[in-house]
């Protein structure tokens, strides 16, 4: 989009050059499908996008764990109650 910015980070060169190409592209896109929006405009569109996107990763993270525990937990019950205190010989299938 014509700007040059300075980034200072504690991340690999190569991970900020991902962010930055990730960003340039999501700019890109937008700008092609809305040709007559300003450059604030683009930049806070592209804003909301990645935190939109970002608030339903947490989200889809979020059920996935909560998904992981209870299995883990059934588990442990399955485990304790088949078990009956003995050690169960794992098996590989």
């Amino acid at each position: 989009m014509g700007h040059n910015v300075s980034v200072l980070s504690d991340a690999s060169d190569d991970h900020v050059l991902r962010i930055v190409e990730h960003i340039n592209g999501k700019a890109e896109d937008i700008k092609r499908a809305s040709k007559n929006l300003t450059t604030l405009n683009i930049v806070l569109l592209v804003a909301l996008n990645m935190a939109d996107e970002l608030i339903r990763l947490r989200g889809e993270q979020e059920t996935i764990c909560n998904q992981l525990e209870t299995r883990s937990e059934e588990l442990i019950h399955l485990i304790d109650r088949e078990g009956n205190g003995k050690n169960i010989p794992l098996r590989c299938a």
